[in-house]
């Protein structure tokens, strides 16, 4: 079983194997930052009961598809159906992004597969069949994050063009079924995954460990700012019109935290202080995030000892990857 491809920033995909060889041995944990949803199923593969959560309904979908879900896959009498043409499609995305991020087409696809999907009557064939469409909105979008002036990357002449942005978004969307069928797996455990802000869960859970793949300060992103279009098309679809900016981002963002430097220390405080009573903490973190590396390991030291940082060179897909390393703190009581 393999999980299917990703493009998704701050994925650990690369460093799975690296972040799995050195887990503790443990029956259960708590992924409180999923995102891509790549740690979760490895540890999944390892029969550990597994516990997902993000604030992002397109990355809840993804773990309610490969992480809760053990047995559930799309037929070919679904896929033949997502396929089809809705004659009660709506047209709030060919409305509102055509020729913006997608040609007009791609967007009455994505407009048809929607009203499609919602027709689908079990929980885990509609995360399923999202996650396929979120995966190829993404798959089509140079770098994986919304942004303005994507549509040139379609263009043969333009210097960064690739084939695959223009390749017809059916196609697509059927790879990423078959990626998606072949990736569920039983580990026969209990698993779950939510969609709430980390802050309001992780008092209530009891597992062996908590997992902490936080967004990294100083980075950069704001995911939901980044993955704006498709918590529009998984939450939103049809109930906002109002957008702004460049990108024709919506104006009410979550809180999360950590998507402002000014929050990340008093927002790492409340996170361990919420966490104390989980035994085993594993945190992935680099030595360009904030608060600083230093500072960091003071505030894990008020709650928990450090039994081991492992460290490694990280790179980068694209940007400056000069003397970046990742690490790995296992943290005990």
């Amino acid at each position: 079983k393999k999980f299917p491809m990703t493009q998704y920033l701050g994925s650990k995909r690369k460093l799975i194997e690296w972040i799995i060889s050195r887990f503790p041995n443990i029956d259960s944990v708590f992924d409180a930052f999923s995102g891509s949803g790549v740690v979760s199923y490895y540890l999944k593969k390892k029969e550990i009961q597994v516990i997902s959560n993000d604030f992002l309904k397109s990355s809840f979908l993804y773990a309610k598809a490969l992480i809760e879900n053990n047995k559930i896959i799309l037929s070919q009498e679904d896929i033949d159906m997502l396929i089809s043409k809705n004659k009660n499609k709506k047209t709030y995305i060919e409305n509102n992004y055509s020729g913006f991020f997608y040609t007009k087409d791609e967007c009455i696809f994505v407009d048809n597969t929607i009203a499609n999907i919602n027709e689908l009557n079990d929980e885990y064939k509609k995360a399923l069949a999202f996650s396929c469409l979120i995966r190829t909105c993404i798959q089509k979008i140079p770098g994986g994050k919304f942004r303005r002036g994507l549509l040139k990357y379609r263009n043969p002449n333009f210097k960064h063009y690739r084939p695959k942005f223009s390749k017809e978004i059916k196609e697509t969307f059927l790879h990423f079924i078959k990626q998606f069928n072949e990736a569920v797996l039983d580990n026969h455990r209990n698993n779950k995954a939510y969609n709430e802000n980390v802050f309001d869960l992780i008092k209530n859970i009891k597992t062996d460990a908590v997992y902490f793949d936080p967004p990294y300060g100083g980075s950069g992103f704001d995911y939901e700012k980044d993955y704006f279009f498709v918590e529009l098309i998984t939450k939103y679809y049809g109930k906002i019109n109002e957008f702004v900016g460049k990108s024709k981002v919506y104006k009410n963002l979550q809180f999360s935290g950590f998507n402002k430097n000014v929050l990340l220390k008093d927002s790492f405080e409340n996170l361990f202080k919420s966490a104390k009573h989980i035994p085993i903490w594993v945190i992935s973190y680099n030595n360009r995030s904030l608060p600083p590396i230093d500072e960091f390991i003071s505030m894990i030291r008020k709650y928990k000892k450090i039994q081991k940082i492992y460290e490694k060179k990280y790179h980068y897909k694209m940007g400056d990857s000069k003397g970046l390393k990742e690490f790995l703190f296992i943290c005990v009581d």
